[in-house]
């Protein structure tokens, strides 16, 4: 009778064991997942900016260094065929063929999938469309050559380029700053002492007007 009972006690905790374990990994599947959204397509134009705000490591830490951020990540919008892509650069995001951080183009529901963007918004640059097609084109030109992301975050070094550098150098080459020249002075942090561009030197543009938003 104790056999027989303990027989039973230990298939039922094989069974607790595997259901748990199926349960976390059904929670795991979940939640790594790339859930896509659907971006409404009406109203955009080349040379529109992306931004996000994930929620990842990388993510809070640009937040905590950038205090009147919004937003921890910039591309641009540019035509491919009948849809729009981003083009942007970004570390911790490669391929499974990919060995370096290098630039991206991809789907505007790729690039704001719910396992990157918990919030985000497209931006329309007012002020010259003529300026914008020809950022969307330096940015095409960029990944073209295959940009690689910048780990130093140097400004002073056009071969390699963060996220922010690469929208600012697009705009510049079309003939705007689009930063009006605006810069962030960190000091004293660890990761990102130093002199930089962040989404917000973009984001503060007074000719950038938001076109969409989540």
């Amino acid at each position: 009778m104790y056999l027989c009972s303990r027989f039973f006690f230990t298939v039922k905790q094989q069974r607790l064991t595997l259901f748990f374990t199926l349960f976390a990994l059904i929670q795991i599947v979940g939640c790594t997942r790339s859930e896509q959204v659907m971006i409404p397509t009406d109203g955009l134009s080349e040379g529109d900016l992306a931004f996000r705000r994930g929620s990842g490591a990388k993510s809070h830490a640009v937040l905590y260094a950038d205090k009147e951020g919004l937003y921890s990540h910039v591309g641009i919008i540019v035509k491919e065929g009948s849809g729009f892509m981003v083009v942007h650069v970004t570390p911790g995001e490669r391929t499974p063929e990919e060995t370096v951080d290098k630039i991206k183009m991809e789907r505007l529901e790729e690039f704001f999938a719910r396992d990157k963007a918990k919030k985000g918004a497209i931006l329309h640059f007012a002020d010259s469309s003529e300026c914008s097609e020809k950022a969307a084109h330096c940015a095409k030109t960029f990944f073209e050559k295959e940009i690689l992301f910048d780990h130093d975050y140097n400004l002073d070094d056009s071969t390699k380029m963060y996220c922010s550098e690469m929208v600012w150098r697009a705009y510049l080459q079309a003939g705007r700053d689009i930063t009006n020249r605006k810069r962030s002075v960190i000091e004293g942090f660890p990761v990102f002492s130093g002199t930089y561009i962040f989404p917000s030197d973009i984001f503060q543009n007074e000719y950038l007007t938001i076109v969409y938003e989540f």
